[in-house]
């Protein structure tokens, strides 16, 4: 029978073809020190910032209120609020218009008026399940507070066929916020 053998190994190719198992502590310490590079640049990475605040997105409501105003002329708007309530939210649609504020505490309160159905509409942005509380005043007229199951309070209020909801479900601001908010309505 013929046998086929390999070269016997040079010096070169032996120290190459290392047996598995046979590393040294050396090649060990110098693969740990290669992961534990990989391990403190993703911890560098992945720090938060120095702050928890975050950069609001500011928008400008303008022109949804001036679109609503021209489709509904005798609906209240918000004028003249303090700089430091900041728009994050504006959604104009067919017979609503509704704005979202951070207020100057960080509280979220939305801004919601529509010409649709009365009842339909302040189910859907105050809640379907809510309770009615005392009336709450606002330049010396009432408006309907409405507390949500999960605490968050509104204010409703008509104005001829269009009805104003101050807060919703999202809603955290307290009610002198939302007072504030509703009693910077003008209409025309």
């Amino acid at each position: 029978m013929n046998e086929v053998s390999s070269p016997p190994a040079t010096g070169a190719s032996a120290a190459v073809r290392k047996k598995r198992g046979r590393e040294t502590a050396g090649d060990m310490l110098r693969s740990l020190g290669v992961v534990l590079v990989l391990v403190v640049a993703m911890w560098f990475l992945a720090q938060p910032p120095d702050t928890d605040e975050r950069e609001l997105r500011v928008v400008d409501p303008a022109p949804d209120l001036a679109a609503f105003r021209a489709d509904v002329p005798t609906a209240p708007v918000p004028e003249g609020l303090a700089q430091a309530w900041r728009p994050t939210s504006s959604t104009l649609s067919a017979r609503a218009l509704r704005i979202g504020y951070v207020t100057p505490d960080r509280a979220y309160a939305e801004y919601a008026a529509s010409s649709g159905p009365a009842q339909e509409f302040v189910e859907q942005v105050a809640g379907r399940r809510t309770t009615r509380l005392g009336p709450a005043e606002v330049d010396g007229q009432p408006w309907e507070q409405h507390r949500d199951r999960d605490g968050s309070l509104s204010l409703v209020r008509s104005y001829g066929p269009v009805v104003v909801v101050v807060g919703s479900t999202r809603s955290n601001a307290t009610l002198a916020e939302l007072q504030e908010l509703a009693g910077s309505l003008a209409s025309r």
